[in-house]
């Protein structure tokens, strides 16, 4: 439809009409798919990933305690983008024991990992995160390429 000068609406010729939906469908479809393209990479970033077994006695607000620590290490934490802390799909067993938790964060790059093992706000963090695990973890790095 278009609006005339005198308020009348004229309905569009369905083919101008069947154009325009084209053209429209067009443009979304390939913005789409440069923005798959763009999140579809290789990432340059470190990831340090811990499985780790929970205390039997940890009660839920140990837990969110330890959840609201990690985003405030994000915050603070020099070089780390991101956090994850949950459940593991499947326990992962190592050895004799079985971890059922895991912790994965994502740094700028390697430097910022090995900084953050001695920064000054990770001690505090790290007891918080004590009171709701076993010590000990499975831990690994990825380093992206």
């Amino acid at each position: 439809m278009r609006q005339l000068g005198n308020g009348k609406l004229v309905l569009l010729k369905p083919v101008l009409l069947k154009t325009v939906l084209l053209v429209t469908g067009s443009m979304l479809f390939v913005a789409g798919y440069l923005a798959g393209q763009a999140g579809g990479t290789t990432q340059k970033t470190t990831i340090h990933a811990v499985a780790w077994t929970p205390q039997e006695n940890a009660t839920p607000q140990a837990f969110e305690d330890f959840k609201k620590a990690t985003e405030h290490l994000v915050e603070v934490m020099p070089g780390l983008q991101r956090a994850w802390v949950g459940k593991l799909r499947r326990p992962l067993v190592h050895g004799d024991v079985t971890r059922t938790y895991g912790l994965v964060l994502e740094f700028d790059d390697v430097d910022s990992k090995v900084a953050y093992s001695s920064h000054s706000t990770r001690a505090p963090w790290a007891e918080v995160w004590s009171k709701v695990r076993v010590p000990g973890s499975t831990n690994f790095d990825v380093i992206g390429e």
